[in-house]
């Protein structure tokens, strides 16, 4: 019967990595490497040439909202594609403009389970006691995909890839 069911790992995995609430230059952020093992309908569309974008997204909003629908979330992007020329694969931080070069999709992962610091938009001077939550997930960002691609994608699931939000409350983080 176990043929019946679906494993999880078949189809890929997106997480982050030992995720760390972190303040830099009174910006509070996260630190966190990216846990990517692509199904193969990415790894597929990697080799025709379509871009992947994984998306790291911070929020910070009241800690009794269950939905934060007014916080406005932070966006730090990461382009992954195969360059079928010279037969390699090229990671690019969005945010940065950090360009690399691999052979390997492996060493593309081995790259992005770094751990990086990924900024929310709150400030150290916004601090005004406990009435917020820190707030950080990973997925694809299916929306940057090309045009005929985006709606077959949101019901497979090798493209939807990510995880929950993970949750930090301002007594496990103090401010700087």
């Amino acid at each position: 019967m176990s043929g019946c069911q679906a494993e999880p790992e078949r189809h890929g995995h997106l997480r982050l990595i030992d995720p760390q609430p972190e303040w830099q230059g009174g910006v509070l952020g996260v630190r966190a490497g990216i846990d990517f093992q692509p199904g193969p309908r990415v790894i597929e569309a990697l080799t025709h040439g379509v871009p992947v974008q994984i998306r790291v997204m911070t929020r910070v909003g009241p800690p009794w909202r269950r939905l934060a629908v007014t916080d406005d979330p932070r966006s730090h992007r990461f382009d992954i594609r195969y360059l079928p020329l010279i037969q390699h694969y090229e990671l690019v931080d969005l945010r940065s403009g950090e360009q690399s070069s691999y052979l390997r999709l492996s060493m593309v992962r081995d790259a992005l389970a770094e751990p990086r610091w990924v900024a929310s938009r709150f400030e150290s001077s916004q601090v005004t006691g406990p009435g917020w939550r820190l707030q950080a997930r990973v997925e694809i960002d299916r929306t940057r995909l090309p045009s005929p691609m985006r709606l077959p994608v949101w019901f497979d699931r090798n493209w939807g890839l990510g995880e929950p939000w993970r949750s930090w409350q301002p007594q496990q983080h103090g401010a700087h």
